[in-house]
Order: structure tokens, then sequence, then C-alpha cells
């Protein structure tokens, strides 16, 4: 597959994406939330908010050319300020849990805000979650895309340096929906961006639950976390065990048999060191509507979740392409200290087909 993700590419007068730009509603903090869709020639579509940097829509055809929403979650300010604070949401400053909130760099120990007693989750409560950002729609030939654009200051949420950050969403004639993570820093800080979509293929508005869906990881080791979710240290094959994906199989069918635990919420390790190589990770299909999701990334890890504790649970899953949680604190984890100077940079891609 041909993988383009440079954003200054020749524009064109004739191209074939539709973009528009609405209003979608007023933050809490009484800013201006705004939309924008992009639509290819052959209907499919996305559409991302301002308030998150967030997809909430994602529209393929199945294998009868029917349209339907892959997205889970309502379309609605309220419910992403309140009770869907990371649905569709780029997470950042660091995605996933940072034990005790804490963390040391050069030797000088770093306090975050915690939003659990055990741990920061996703960036903390005022994560780029909860973030207006600024976007700027940028329509090419082949593809159209929103290059979101945020200054974290130094210190947000207890991080060190100021970060400046962009994430573009593209969709492309080819049904790829492409996330471009970059970042710089001022300081030596750790940074880990990802998107945190809820996918259900069935694309309907009642989809039913997730069980049917044939998942494929290609990884053989997954991270091992305690009852609080928070890494062991422990890298454990999943060869035999129910977080053996290798070869494709119903979500469903050891959901149940996880000891310990109501659902995956675990972390798959694709790498075991930091390249730029991006590399196939996940495939899901859906049996009934034929549509196919297949998930490149450059990350070292793949957290699967199977939205076990939404009500009602288990309507959608998550891949949340992104560093290892935790991974500061485990040497044995590839590690993500982003150095002052260095640009941060991520890829995945999400490619759309039917079977």
């Amino acid at each position: 597959m041909h993988i383009q993700i440079d954003l200054k590419e020749k524009t064109s007068y004739y191209t074939s994406m539709n973009m528009t730009r609405e209003y979608f509603g007023t933050a809490a903090d009484g800013t201006r939330v705004d939309s924008i869709t992009i639509e290819n020639s052959s209907g499919a579509s996305i559409k991302v908010i301002t308030y998150g940097a967030r997809l909430i829509s994602c529209r393929m055809p199945d294998r009868n050319g029917n349209l339907g929403e892959l997205i889970t979650g309502k379309q609605d300010i309220k419910r992403y300020e309140k009770d869907l604070p990371f649905h569709g949401a780029t997470i950042g400053r660091y995605a996933n849990r940072i034990a005790e909130g804490r963390f040391d760099i050069n030797g000088e120990q770093f306090e975050l805000v915690k939003n659990h007693k055990l741990f920061q989750l996703h960036g903390g409560p005022g994560g780029f979650h909860q973030k207006v950002w600024d976007a700027y729609p940028i329509r090419l030939e082949d593809r159209g895309t929103v290059k979101f654009c945020l200054t974290s200051p130094d210190g947000d949420q207890g991080f060190p340096g100021k970060l400046d950050v962009s994430v573009s969403v593209t969709l492309t004639e080819a049904q790829e929906v492409i996330f471009l993570y970059e970042a710089d820093t001022d300081k030596d800080t750790y940074t880990s961006l990802t998107n945190h979509a809820f996918w259900n293929l069935c694309g309907k508005d009642d989809s039913p639950e997730i069980h049917g869906h044939l998942l494929q990881l290609s990884s053989s080791r997954y991270v091992e976390v305690g009852q609080d979710l928070l890494p062991t240290g422990m890298l454990m094959p999943a060869d035999g065990s129910p977080f053996d994906f290798r070869t494709a199989k119903e979500i469903g069918r050891d959901l149940r048999n996880i000891e310990g635990f109501d659902g995956y919420d675990h972390n798959f390790v694709m790498k075991s060191e930091q390249t730029s190589t991006l590399i196939d990770a996940a495939k899901v299909e859906e049996p009934v509507s034929g549509r196919v999701m297949v998930i490149r990334t450059t990350a070292p890890g793949v957290q699967f979740y199977s939205d076990t504790y939404s009500n009602p649970p288990f309507r959608g899953f998550c891949l949340e392409a992104g560093e290892l949680p935790d991974a500061m604190h485990h040497s044995n984890f590839p590690q993500p200290l982003h150095i002052q100077g260095d640009t941060y940079r991520q890829v995945t891609v999400h490619s759309f087909s039917v079977k």
C-alpha cells in the first residue's frame, strides 16, 4: 500500500474532496467549537471537531456499497465534556497510565496532576482531550486534511517543557484515514500521542456488541498489568493465552476468560525499540457487513480496549497506537523520552476495504 503523508503536496482546483466547516457547539468555558467534514468522491467521510482534536464520525461503505457510521458515541459537545471525555479524542501529553503520577528526568522529579489516586491517565484531567485546538483545513488533489495545532505550556499537568503539537487527520480517495502526530519541546520530557476512537464496523445506529468482530494483532507479547491496570514490568508471551490474536479470532471468544478482568484493556507490543518504520499492527473484519479495517503504525505498542465499562458495554473497541504504558518506569520497555531539539513523530494509518 502506498502511503503519502506530506502535507505540502501540490493542490488542485479540480480536487474530488469536499470539505465543510461548521459551528458545532460552545465549550463550557465559552469557546466556540467547530466541526470539519471531509468527503471523498465515493461518499466516504470523516468528521472532526476542534474540541480535543477529536474524530467523531467515520462513514465507510459495506460490501453492498451502503455507507455506515463506524464511530460510537453521541455527537454532542456536552457529552464529550462530561461522560464521553476520551471518545475520538487526541490523547496527550502521555497516553495511558503513569504510575503514582510522577517520573524523573535527568535526576529531577516531576509531580503530575493525577486523575486517579494511583496514576495519571491520558495526560491528566486537563489533557489534550479537554483543549480547543486551532484547526487548518487543507484540500489536496486526492485527500483532505485537517491540521490541528496546540501549544502546551511548560508545567502543563505537571509535564516539563513547552510542547508545540500538531495532529493532522487525513481522508484519502483510497479509503485511508491517516493520523500524523508531531511535537517539539524546549525541555526533555515524555510524549505519547494517540487517537481514542471507539470503533464498531457494523455501521448501524444500533450496532450490536463487538463480540463477532474478527481481530488480528501482529504481536507475540503483551504488557502484564495488575488489577489497577498498571504494568508489572513483565512483557508476557501471548502464545496460547486469551491475548493471542496472531491468528484472527472473534473478540468475544476469550472476552470472559481473562483471569481477574472483565474484558480487554491491555497493551500489545509491536516493536522492541523505537523506529520510524510503518508496520502492520492490526486487522479487524466484521463478517456481516464485510467491512475490513487494517491498521499500520510507527508506534511501539497498541492498546486494545473492549469498551468493558460503558453503559451498555462492548458496543465499541479501541486500538490506540502509542508508547507503552508507564514505560518510563520500566527499563525493559521501549523508552519514550522526548529529547529537547528532537521532533516527536508518529504515524498511524487506518485502511478500509470490504470482503
